[in-house]
């Protein structure tokens, strides 16, 4: 029985445990804010879909580097970067809560995996549409 996105606002999952180090609307760069949120995750932590849906993008991107959108109907899109490995390929069908991908475990830098969530192409909160347990926000 597949669910519509916006019949699961309130309800989605997290894509990974872990703390948010810079959420949505808050200051980057002078005027520049950010679009999603930045989550600090452990070393080979599991990435996983928010919501069925299929993999329009799984490559390499630069200024994002391993990039994954996936298309889950209605002009919703997640985007996931930040992971060492992508498991989704290119059309893949996902379920929600599927494991899409690995966070990163070779570098000595904290992985961290950033999650923007688009309607029609433009950046929009996630925050209304999470599970209130599963955001842990540090700070």
């Amino acid at each position: 029985q597949s669910q519509s996105f916006v019949s699961r606002k309130g309800e989605l999952r997290w894509p990974l445990n872990g703390r948010v180090a810079h959420r949505f609307g808050s200051a980057r760069n002078g005027p520049i804010k950010w679009q999603g949120w930045l989550i600090n995750a452990n070393a080979g932590a599991e990435v996983k879909s928010v919501h069925q849906g299929r993999v329009v993008f799984s490559n390499y991107l630069r200024g994002f580097g391993l990039l994954l959108i996936i298309d889950h109907g209605e002009g919703y899109h997640t985007l996931l970067a930040g992971m060492g490995r992508i498991d989704a390929l290119l059309d893949q069908q996902v379920l929600a809560g599927e494991p899409v991908g690995v966070m990163d475990s070779s570098n000595s830098d904290k992985p961290r995996l950033y999650v923007e969530l688009r309607k029609r192409g433009h950046p929009i909160n996630p925050l209304p549409w999470l599970a209130a347990e599963s955001i842990k926000v540090s700070g």
